[in-house]
């Protein structure tokens, strides 16, 4: 993609266009924002028009051999890192090391594009360290991820920061509606439900996520209810569920466990009186509503501020059963 393509955060547009025009590359760049809202895209499309042999102006041509090269992932001087497994490695960061400091091979700038950054180790984050208080100027750094405040100070306190930010609902629904054909309240569910993410909206399958997410209201009403005459069996349910969601692999789990944030912040805003308009899962209205009556404000926020606390958890590698046991079973 181009820059001229790309949808919304304008003054990141404006801002890295310039940069382009001027050939004024920082050392090191923090791309922050809600996961899925465009932050890999800017950093690739960053790179790509800096590294465009066809570029007039503040944009890429989108269309030379460099800047399909760049898109299919084989330019030499555009390298993306991702975690190796659950993490970026020590060696993953000491290869960066080593290759910053050669110049371009065949564009004008080297781009490294650290991706998931917050799953950096802290050594593989030490071993950056030095790279960032004396890096070369022929080479770049985007840390690209949505939990700024897992990096080390002294890493924050070298980079410049990028901040992102969601497509209001106005602009999602634009953009769904002239990029892909579907009904029009599955329009409207999608541009609420990735809650300006355009990442997010490319990657869901709603009929998948309808029947997740059924799952996961079930599992509210079990938490809800377990005070009540059979709670002993909702008990029994519950664990049932711990094991059933512990098996899942941790993107998987992550993504439920966001999923059910979302369906708690609805019943949140629900039971304090909120509007349709404030909630994302407008087509699930009744059963929310119901749940909004059946557990007091002060429970519900509790587990959503619970399972919110898991999720960020996950970041330390816990163990996922004894973590959503401990969750489901204290709330």
């Amino acid at each position: 993609m181009s820059f001229a393509t790309l949808i919304g955060n304008e003054r990141n547009k404006s801002v890295l266009k310039s940069l382009v025009t001027r050939s004024r590359f920082g050392a090191t760049y923090l791309f922050t924002g809600p996961e899925g809202i465009g932050k890999r895209q800017f950093a690739l499309t960053f790179a790509k028009t800096a590294n465009c042999t066809e570029r007039r102006g503040d944009d890429s041509c989108d269309k030379c051999p460099s800047c399909h090269r760049i898109d299919e992932g084989t330019h030499s001087d555009v390298v993306t890192v991702r975690p190796d497994g659950a993490f970026i490695k020590i060696g993953q960061a000491r290869e960066v090391a080593r290759e910053i400091y050669f110049r371009p091979r065949e564009g004008a700038q080297r781009f490294f594009l650290i991706d998931d950054a917050e799953r950096l180790r802290e050594e593989a984050e030490s071993a950056l360290l030095k790279t960032l208080e004396e890096p070369p100027p022929t080479s770049t750094i985007i840390l690209i991820t949505p939990h700024p405040s897992s990096l080390m100070p002294t890493v924050l306190s070298r980079s410049q920061r990028v901040a992102f930010s969601p497509l209001n609902r106005a602009e999602m629904e634009k953009f769904l509606k002239e990029t892909y054909k579907r009904p029009a309240k599955d329009t409207e569910l999608l541009a609420r439900i990735t809650e300006g993410r355009i990442g997010q909206a490319n990657a869901i399958d709603l009929e998948q996520y309808r029947k997740d997410r059924r799952e996961l209201i079930e599992l509210v009403e079990l938490l809800a209810a377990r005070d009540t005459p059979d709670a002993q069996s909702k008990r029994v349910r519950l664990l049932k569920a711990s094991e059933h969601y512990s098996k899942l692999d941790r993107s998987t789990f992550e993504k439920r466990i966001e999923m059910l944030t979302q369906v708690l912040r609805d019943v949140i805003i629900l039971s304090s009186g909120g509007s349709d308009e404030q909630i994302a899962n407008i087509d699930e209205h009744e059963r929310l509503s119901k749940l909004s009556k059946l557990a007091p404000r002060e429970a519900l926020i509790q587990w959503s501020e619970k399972f919110t606390e898991l999720r960020m958890n996950l970041l330390v590698n816990v163990n996922l059963r004894v973590a959503l046991d401990g969750v489901l079973q204290s709330s």
